[in-house]
């Protein structure tokens, strides 16, 4: 068995010899066909390179431009966000000093009380009322029934009138 094998093997190696050696002898008539199938392969990959070439070419200015109209648009939406920040911020500022100008108001309002025409009318008349009641020699006791206010009301009103008296003498 071993005898066939190294006979299969032998006619192997003697068949691509022959072969290898019909493929090396140049022939007459494929001798001069091989230059000019030569030329013809050398000919067309040159035509194949210069269209891959144009083709490489046009694709590169397309997708130039591509990049060129994205960096456009980019700086666009960069100046309109820009504008956009400084609406905002303005927006902002003029809001909180909207607010200020508000707390400031209302501080003024709860440090002011507000008193109506009437009301200080009301206590300007409740006031000679209690003078004219004291001139007439009552107590601050009766002064303050006759009133209907409270006996430290009516010590306060003359209190501070003696107060603004003396004030006035030292002027």
């Amino acid at each position: 068995m071993d005898v066939v094998y190294l006979s299969l093997i032998g006619v192997g190696f003697l068949s691509m010899a022959v072969a290898l050696f019909i493929k090396t002898k140049p022939s007459g008539d494929s001798g001069t066909m091989l230059p000019t199938h030569r030329t013809t392969d050398k000919a067309e990959m040159e035509k194949i390179l210069q269209q891959m070439s144009r083709q490489i070419k046009q694709e590169k200015d397309w997708m130039q431009k591509q990049l060129d109209q994205s960096h456009e648009e980019l700086v666009m939406e960069i100046k309109h966000l820009r504008q956009r920040l400084e609406q905002l911020e303005h927006g902002k500022a003029a809001q909180l000093a909207t607010v200020e100008r508000e707390s400031i108001q209302q501080a003024e309002a709860l440090q002011m009380p507000v008193a109506k025409d009437e009301d200080v009318l009301v206590l300007r008349e409740r006031y000679r009322r209690a003078f004219e009641l004291r001139q007439e020699g009552l107590s601050l006791d009766e002064i303050a029934k006759r009133l209907g206010a409270g006996r430290g009301e009516i010590d306060l009103i003359f209190a501070l009138a003696a107060k603004n008296e003396r004030g006035m003498a030292d002027a």
